[in-house]
């Protein structure tokens, strides 16, 4: 799992490579899809890129003086369609439960009245 910053950096890259080819990144145009309190700054953004690097969810060609040619790997790509599957799932799991916990307490409170009204 991703932090929010690796996440958004991620997000960045495969919405810039649509196509899923390299494509060639400046350090400024990388950073700005950070907001100012997350303070992120050229040595962390370097850090996050090996980081997605190193478990392949992308592909840096060539890093120089500020500019990072990148291409998204599938496993970055499926990255976010499995969090949100994850997600969902997450969600059904807590209907169900409440769902059940409903028809437990409606089924005990009617067998509880109905044993009252049959014992004289």
């Amino acid at each position: 799992m991703l932090d929010e910053r690796t996440s958004r950096l991620l997000s960045a890259i495969n919405e810039s490579c649509a196509s899923g080819s390299y494509k060639l990144m400046e350090e400024s145009e990388l950073l700005c899809c950070f907001p100012k309190t997350m303070r992120v700054d050229g040595d962390s953004l370097k850090a996050m890129l090996a980081y997605l690097e190193e478990h392949k969810y992308i592909e840096v060609g060539y890093a120089e003086e500020g500019e990072y040619c990148l291409r998204p790997l599938p496993e970055g790509r499926l990255y976010f369609e499995q969090s949100k599957s994850d997600r969902r799932q997450r969600i059904y799991r807590r209907i169900e439960a409440f769902l059940l916990a409903l028809l437990g307490g409606f089924t005990g409170g009617f067998l509880g009245a109905l044993s009252a009204m049959l014992l004289p």
